[in-house]
């Protein structure tokens, strides 16, 4: 009996110690991973009613505070809707102001965060409409050059660029990291479309980087027009934004003997109907050259790293790759560009196989 005492006293002893112990809590990984759409109810929203609700349902809790500047609805209106915050889901009352054959994009941008502050990485857009289809209509391409973000903004009806400048986009779109972007749920008509680095209410986007489409009319009447392609880039120290293979020089001759360059040469073949340039670039370095009636060009000089590699027109004959312009009737030179990027070491000469850009599909 004595010896069960003691044994239960010290049972009493260790729970007590163990109770009473306190330990720092173990933290767990850091949650990277953006949220993402699971569902909505009812899961195909057409032939919806006005000032319906449909619930949208994520994979997590999000962020209340981010939801307001996030949410919106294209083409762009005054709509009378709201919403109702529920943690991983949202209640959304359609607006009641709706045309009846119009496919409408409800669209979370990427300023929409998940409750550790973690933002979509691209657009989440859930369609709905009163008709019983939707608009069947893409628009896709690339946008090249260096920018850390871009965004392409899309007018219904092919507006001029007076009304672009004083009228907000129907449709805008964030383009994904790479560069690509791809509306949908577009009606057949003409558009008119551009490219900006930065985007926003209180942003004058003519300011920055921006780029037009080669031509002044999108025409949508077989539901896909691809490779509307865009060329961005910051600013450049040189006022007219490109150096010629030419003009890279060091003042001191024997300095100048000591960096040590690379070479590129290689021939083109198309169909452009302007003097055509070639044109290499990357964020610290631009060279450009004209290319020969043979098809044959060289850019000396070049300093190395990894450059991306374009061909185009050049119709002004100013050597530079232009992208239009807001104050005139002038859109961008019409380019391609070489599908692998360029890594350039001192010393080398690279040589690039026949690059026929006649064979690339273009709308």
């Amino acid at each position: 009996m004595r010896i069960a005492n003691k044994l239960f006293l010290l049972l009493t002893i260790i729970f007590i110690n163990n109770c009473a112990s306190v330990s720092a809590p173990k933290g767990g990984e850091i949650d990277a991973i953006p949220p993402g759409l699971v569902s909505t109810t009812p899961k195909i929203l057409t032939e919806i009613n006005p000032t319906q609700k449909i619930t949208i349902q994520f994979n997590e809790y999000l962020q209340e505070a981010s939801l307001k500047k996030a949410i919106k609805i294209f083409p762009t209106g005054d709509y009378d809707f709201k919403y109702e915050y529920k943690g991983d889901e949202i209640d959304f009352w359609i607006p009641s102001n709706l045309d009846t054959d119009t496919t409408y994009l409800l669209v979370f941008d990427t300023s929409l965060k998940d409750e550790h502050g973690v933002n979509i990485t691209q657009d989440i857009v859930i369609p709905f409409s009163r008709d019983f289809v939707f608009h069947s209509g893409t628009i896709e391409g690339n946008i090249f050059g260096d920018f850390n973000t871009a965004f392409i903004l899309l007018w219904l009806n092919n507006p001029n660029k007076a009304i672009m400048l004083n009228t907000a986009p129907d449709y805008i779109l964030h383009a994904l990291s790479n560069g690509t972007y791809q509306f949908n749920f577009l009606p057949n008509t003409d558009f008119s479309i551009v490219a900006v680095q930065q985007y926003g209410s209180n942003i004058d986007y003519t300011k920055g980087a921006f780029s037009f489409y080669r031509k002044n009319k999108l025409s949508l009447h077989n539901n896909l027009l691809s490779n509307i392609n865009f060329y961005l880039t910051r600013p450049t120290k040189e006022e007219n934004g490109v150096i010629s293979s030419d003009s890279l020089t060091v003042d001191d001759t024997d300095e100048k003997a000591l960096v040590k360059t690379a070479t590129v040469l290689g021939s083109v073949k198309g169909n452009f109907l302007h003097p055509i340039n070639v044109f290499l670039k990357n964020q610290e370095n631009s060279y450009t050259n004209l290319v020969e009636l043979g098809g044959n060009y060289t850019i000396d000089e070049v300093l190395e790293g990894k450059y991306q590699l374009l061909i185009y027109e050049d119709r002004n004959n100013d050597l530079i790759l232009n992208m239009g312009s807001f104050t005139d009737e002038q859109f961008a030179e019409r380019f391609y560009v070489y599908p692998d990027s360029l890594i350039l070491r001192a010393n080398w000469e690279l040589e690039i196989p026949m690059w026929n850009y006649s064979l690339e599909k273009e709308e």
